[in-house]
């Protein structure tokens, strides 16, 4: 009687499929990665414009604390306006 080994592995074709899958997924999600990059690298810039001239609003705002002429390049808007009337007024 002749014994039957049997050997366990994958086939040179297996193998390939599961190589182009994979390429395909890495490909895929490199590419879903650059688009977050991308997306994540606008956010921060546009926060740090925001953060900036809410600074320099406030800056503005301030001045009469430190015994400064106020900022008029700041356009007056709705409330703020009046607030910064107020402010005037009372100091």
């Amino acid at each position: 009687m002749k014994m039957r080994t049997r050997i366990n592995g994958f086939t040179l074709l297996e193998m390939l499929v599961a190589m182009t899958v994979a390429a395909i997924l890495t490909g895929v999600s490199l590419n879903v990665y650059a688009m977050i990059h991308r997306g994540a690298l606008e956010t921060s810039l546009r926060y740090g414009q925001f953060v900036g001239e809410k600074v320099d609003e406030l800056r503005c705002r301030t001045r009469f604390v430190r015994g400064l002429p106020p900022c008029d390049d700041v356009p007056c808007e709705g409330a703020s306006c009046d607030f910064r009337m107020n402010v005037r007024e009372r100091f």
